[in-house]
């Protein structure tokens, strides 16, 4: 497989969809699992189970569909039962071994992740993946080799531990980030009144993504692939990409993601952050009118595509 562009339609939603914008999105909001369940059928009295996996809320549930579709493999199923139906979390899982050795594998071996854990991850689930190609999960040595390569996976690391991961050499891309950004970034803005002057009112943007501080490298490779915004770290281990300067976000930012289209419901979010920057951009001063309009934006919900 190439990473060539798909229109793929899903109940009148439009996708258009690379292997490099799945790979992102996959960065963000996917998993990879390698279990060893118990099956007293099995010689060795355990069965290997590979997973990879890709996780959207309910709104974004034909977006999975469409990843199955380009893919061609995969199925789309609940993965959270939290809340009302519409808040629950469905995943696209694949984890037949007919699927997981003769489509995802060939299309995992030649690629890199952005993010170090993601680069660790990988290679290990490929190492797990051709030892189950070549028979050896059928045995108690291979078992214990892929039991292993389980405890190293990311997921059972300690913070300090992913500090020291060697760093990705994957080069940023538009399509990878796009996949990145509808899986992780934010767009927001908040209206600030002056506790010294009654008469104004200041509006504050930011488009943030963020990750552990171990992923400092790519926070920073971001912040190089746009030319603008800065990384912040804390006390708590976390890391950000944020830009907030109103003329880095018009003449960078809002650009990138108007070529480069956002495939999930973050894509009304990004239309929502334009409107009102675009408001405050031509607006000076603001006025009440102007004010009212940005807090009637703030209102319309995030979590619901607009009617038009």
């Amino acid at each position: 497989m190439n990473n060539n562009v798909k229109k793929i339609t899903i109940n009148n939603n439009i996708y258009i969809l690379s292997l490099e914008y799945i790979l992102g999105l996959f960065e963000g909001d996917g998993s990879i699992t390698i279990q060893l369940k118990p099956n007293p059928s099995h010689k060795t009295g355990k069965q290997v189970v590979l997973i990879f996996e890709i996780h959207q809320h309910a709104i974004d549930m034909d977006l999975l569909k469409a990843i199955s579709i380009y893919l061609g493999c995969g199925k789309v199923e609940i993965g959270r039962k939290v809340g009302a139906a519409d808040t629950w979390v469905y995943r696209l899982r694949i984890s037949t071994q007919i699927d997981i050795l003769n489509i995802l594998l060939p299309i995992l071996q030649p690629q890199s992740m952005m993010l170090n854990k993601r680069e660790h991850d990988l290679k290990f689930f490929i190492c797990a993946c051709l030892l189950v190609k070549d028979k050896k999960h059928t045995t108690i040595e291979g078992q214990s080799e892929l039991a292993n390569i389980t405890s190293e996976l990311s997921s059972k690391l300690s913070l300090e531990k992913k500090q020291k991961l060697p760093n990705s050499k994957k080069p940023l891309n538009a399509e990878r980030i796009t996949g990145f950004t509808d899986a992780e970034g934010h767009f927001s803005f908040a209206i600030i009144p002056s506790k010294l002057d009654s008469n104004y009112t200041g509006v504050n943007f930011n488009f943030t993504i963020t990750q552990e501080s171990s992923e400092i490298v790519f926070l920073n490779n971001l912040k190089q692939f746009f030319g603008c915004g800065n990384v912040f770290t804390d006390n708590r281990g976390g890391g950000r990409f944020v830009v907030n300067s109103k003329k880095d976000l018009i003449n960078i930012i809002i650009p990138f993601f108007e070529v480069n289209e956002l495939q999930t419901i973050k894509k009304y979010s990004f239309l929502r952050f334009k409107k009102a920057l675009e408001i405050c951009i031509t607006n000076k001063p603001l006025l009440k009118s102007h004010i009212d309009e940005l807090k009637n934006i703030l209102s319309e919900t995030t979590n619901k595509r607009p009617k038009k």
